[in-house]
């Protein structure tokens, strides 16, 4: 399950991440219109779910399958939930490097 929310957290992070001042302008005008996610079974037989603006632009997703579209759901409704009270953290690419080397090191303490 965590895996699965820091798949879907980067993913939103950068979303967030690449929406400019001029996004937020055009997401003003459109006040009042929804965006949608869609709940896809791929061709893996999984769940999957995309996120789309009110103009149907995507503008993110699962990488990760779910078993069932009720956990592809549910894996999204986490999403929101995170994407609402999550602060902005830059990283650069030593810290990524030191981060996977955390997590490996952690895979090994398990084994």
């Amino acid at each position: 399950m965590q895996k699965i929310l820091a798949a879907m957290f980067a993913t939103g992070a950068v979303v967030l991440m690449t929406s400019g001042p001029a996004d937020t302008l055009a997401q003003s005008k459109k006040a009042g219109k929804a965006g949608t996610i869609e709940l896809l079974e791929s061709k893996d037989g999984k769940f999957r779910f995309n996120v789309r603006d009110a103009d149907g632009k995507y503008v993110g997703g699962s990488a990760v399958g779910h078993a069932t579209e009720k956990e592809a759901k549910e894996a999204a409704e986490d999403l929101k939930k995170v994407i609402a009270t999550a602060t902005y953290v830059s990283k650069k690419a030593e810290d990524k490097k030191a981060d996977a080397k955390k997590g490996e090191e952690k895979k090994k303490d398990k084994k």
